[in-house]
């Protein structure tokens, strides 16, 4: 059973919220979607430069995306003349679902997740994606979510709907020519296990590594998929060559696991790539990188989810072993109730702040009396008439939030206004975090 809430914007075009559509499997035993969620996924995969999905893959994928309750979003040109694509294909697709986000100090916020944003070539500068962003960002203040986040394709859509850039991860080369000589003696074991056995288990571990890492953000059912091979990495469809392990602590008790697989012969030098790693225990994830190591014949192992502070290079004689290759921002947050998010954020020490926002599209815009004692905050909204301590857009506020980005940086770059530097000292001692952010999953 699907839902739908239909709309026609200004420009003349219907806009449909829409979950899912499943229908029952047909004689082969297969499942399958209705011809509305069909059309969705191949705008999608045509926005994003990719082949059509097949039916089984996206009954696949449509099943997974009612686990995650998404709500999805098509614009339709009924009037395109012909020789148009047909009228039910949308023109632009947007999705939305709700997950956590640690703020820190364990503390887990419900957020908006936006994701699958594409608009035509034919119907852009026509307000398709604004309507929709603040479509979507209405229902999120409404529904009384203090923040909502996103992962960015293009670094200079988004600053301009009050996202800004809060984590970033790291992509990793590591050199394994001769084993991976990790100095920490050995604890517990690594066994290696089939796939399918993580269906319950991959879920369990990321939820503790989720409750312990700032920034971190809950995962979609997908993850669940490709840990178990039920996703392949650029199919929706079973993975044959996944292999996986997992990380028992002495007691025997699963700490960590791990994802990978071969990039083949014809890759040079000899190749394992990591696809998915997670470790509630710092010495789960030294271990499972022994294993990885240990792989006869494989000379290197790449990793695309590193830490910006990741310990790895500390953890043998030899850090250039380690080369970092490439570093992506991939959470961007968008800061819709700034009391309820400053409230939920954790804090270096005590203090107290006063913050201007600047937001062109009102959600957050106004001055804010911070006051942190004992590490809880209280916030309150004063009269704009009252001087500030700190000015800042929006989007800044959402990439100091985590602690990702320093005060003193976006003051050096002129990014925030100050009315002194005792108030930016002030505002970095009181705001700035130790650690780097760590989100591991993008949506």
């Amino acid at each position: 059973m699907t839902t739908t809430n239909t709309t026609t914007g200004a420009n003349g075009l219907r806009h449909e919220l829409f979950t899912a559509g499943l229908l029952p499997a047909d004689d082969d035993g297969e499942a399958q979607v209705d011809q509305r969620t069909a059309d969705w996924f191949r705008a999608v995969r045509t926005g994003f430069h990719e082949q059509p999905y097949t039916a089984p893959e996206v009954a696949r994928l449509a099943a997974a995306y009612r686990v995650d309750d998404r709500v999805l979003v098509g614009v339709y040109d009924d009037d395109a003349p012909a020789p148009s694509l047909d009228a039910g294909i949308p023109v632009a697709t947007f999705a939305e679902f709700r997950k956590t986000l640690n703020t820190g100090a364990g503390n887990l916020v419900e957020c908006s997740l936006i994701t699958v944003v594409t608009v035509r070539p034919s119907h852009r500068r026509r307000g398709i994606l604004r309507r929709m962003m603040t479509d979507s960002l209405e229902r999120a203040r409404a529904a009384g979510l203090p923040i909502a986040a996103l992962t960015a394709s293009e670094g200079t859509i988004y600053g301009r709907f009050g996202f800004g850039p809060a984590t970033t991860l790291d992509s990793v080369r590591v050199d394994v020519k001769g084993g991976l000589p990790i100095l920490a003696p050995a604890e517990g074991q690594v066994v290696s296990v089939d796939p399918a056995s993580l269906k319950e288990l991959a879920p369990a571990l990321f939820e503790r590594f989720h409750a312990t890492h700032r920034g971190s953000i809950g995962r979609q059912e997908a993850y669940t998929l490709r840990a178990t091979g039920r996703l392949a990495e650029d199919a929706a469809k079973d993975d044959p060559t996944l292999r996986a392990a997992v990380h028992l602590d002495a007691a025997g008790d699963p700490q960590g696991f791990l994802t990978y697989a071969f990039a083949g012969w014809d890759t040079s030098p000899v190749t394992m790539k990591i696809r998915d790693l997670v470790a509630a225990t710092g010495a789960a994830r030294r271990e499972l990188w022994r294993y990885l190591g240990a792989h006869d014949l494989v000379e290197r192992i790449e990793y695309g989810a590193a830490a910006p502070d990741d310990p790895l290079p500390w953890t043998m004689d030899d850090p250039r072993r380690v080369t970092v290759t490439e570093t992506e921002d991939l959470l961007w947050l968008r800061i819709l109730d700034v009391p309820a998010a400053l409230r939920a954020r954790e804090y270096a020490a005590d203090g107290e702040l006063r913050i201007r926002v600047i937001d062109p599209l009102g959600y957050a815009a106004g001055t804010y009396a911070l006051s942190v004692d004992g590490g809880a905050a209280r916030v309150e909204v004063v009269d704009d008439g009252v001087p500030a301590d700190l000015e800042l857009d929006v989007a800044l506020l959402g990439s100091l939030y985590l602690g990702g980005t320093g005060v003193r940086v976006l003051a050096e770059a002129g990014r925030v206004q100050a009315a002194s530097d005792e108030a930016v000292a002030r505002a970095a001692a009181l705001l700035d975090l130790s650690g780097a952010p760590y989100a591991i999953n993008g949506f």
